[in-house]
């Protein structure tokens, strides 16, 4: 059988579908659970008493709706540095 010579763009606005949507499919699906997150080995991974104080901090009433950057950057302003927001 002879395949049919219609470009995907065509046939995507043929059927109604986004061309990401068809390259999307065309991936094999990512299956199990997220890998762990790598600690770093350069000496910058915080210890257990440095994280639970920033997880206390994050976790007061005052920060209850912010975001991790604004609570980062309320805290530099304060004059306290904990840590990169992405160590969080």
């Amino acid at each position: 059988m002879q395949e049919a010579s219609i470009p995907i763009r065509r046939s995507c606005q043929l059927i109604g579908r986004s061309r990401a949507t068809h390259y999307r499919h065309q991936q094999p699906p990512v299956l199990g659970p997220k890998r762990p997150r790598t600690v770093p080995d350069n000496g910058q991974a915080l210890t257990a008493a440095e994280r639970a104080h920033v997880l206390t901090v994050i976790n007061t009433a005052a920060y209850a709706d912010l975001a991790i950057c604004q609570i980062w950057a309320r805290e530099l302003d304060e004059g306290n540095y904990w840590c990169e927001p992405s160590r969080l």
